[in-house]
């Protein structure tokens, strides 16, 4: 997400994304930092193709 932040503008990202990256940020303090960067290491391109669906909304009910 921190990567999207660069390509839009400020007053448009805060309104969309601002508020879940807080969300995202405020979990990995919880799980504890290492943990979460373990996690990623383990983030599959099926993980990622699947969370490319849901941003678009093309996974059916």
């Amino acid at each position: 997400m921190i990567s999207l932040r660069s390509t839009w503008p400020e007053k448009l990202w805060r309104k969309r994304w601002d508020e879940h990256l807080q969300r995202l940020d405020d979990l990995r303090t919880k799980v504890n930092e290492n943990t979460w960067d373990a996690a990623l290491g383990r983030v599959t391109d099926h993980d990622r193709m699947i969370i490319d669906h849901l941003l678009k909304g093309d996974l059916a009910p």
